[in-house]
């Protein structure tokens, strides 16, 4: 990682509202960083709704990405606080016109996560994802968590009782799937109403490929 070749040129003033809205999302679940990987006109945003702390865990890794098209080609791969990134898309949103070039924040210590991201496997397809039935399954975790906490919970509280909820197998959406998956899927704004996303897993890894985005994951180990 720690790539860094040509500026960041994003197209339109839209891209930036997206993608500082589904930075804004990720944040709201869990502050941290983000992988940015540009590869040609592409740059894709990679963040985590939750991985383990140690060797061992049973926590899932769940990973939510985001693609955009770039107005230039570049190569680049960092990682980068989530905070210090909106940051920069938030100084280009006031700037409005010319050159829409991203600052890029300088490289932080990358999360565990960051290094275990499948960018270069092979996909199979599992088959279909109803968009609607992983809502109604992530309204459910979402009650679940919240149902299972004190007045007033602390965060480490809050992670604990998310970790038990997000890592429990989810067979009504297909094998491989777990709960937290649905919710992440949801609370990074991927799914839409009446829609089919398309699931593929790789090895230990699952996906998801929805309107909104991507979703990576596998159970803990």
């Amino acid at each position: 990682m720690s790539v860094v070749e040509a500026p960041l040129i994003l197209p339109e003033p839209a891209d930036v509202a997206d993608l500082d809205r589904f930075l804004g999302r990720a944040a709201s679940v869990r502050e941290g960083v983000c992988r940015l990987v540009a590869r040609g006109q592409v740059l894709a945003l990679h963040v985590a709704g939750t991985f383990p702390l140690m060797l061992g865990a049973t926590t899932p890794t769940i990973i939510g990405q985001r693609g955009v098209r770039l107005a230039a080609p570049a190569e680049l791969d960092v990682v980068v606080p989530i905070a210090e990134l909106r940051d920069r898309l938030a100084r280009l949103a006031r700037e409005g016109e010319g050159p829409l070039v991203l600052d890029v924040p300088p490289s932080r210590p990358s999360a565990p996560w960051t290094a275990t991201l499948p960018l270069a496997v092979r996909w199979e397809a599992v088959g279909p994802a109803h968009d609607d039935a992983w809502a109604a399954a992530a309204r459910g975790v979402a009650s679940e968590v919240q149902e299972s906490l004190p007045t007033d919970p602390g965060q480490p509280l809050v992670f604990a009782a998310r970790d038990a909820a997000w890592g429990r197998p989810a067979p009504e959406l297909g094998h491989g799937v777990v709960a937290g998956a649905a919710f992440l899927a949801h609370a990074y704004g991927f799914l839409r109403e009446g829609a089919r996303s398309a699931r593929y897993t790789s090895g230990a890894w699952e996906r998801l490929s929805a309107a909104g985005g991507t979703l990576l994951w596998r159970a803990g180990q």
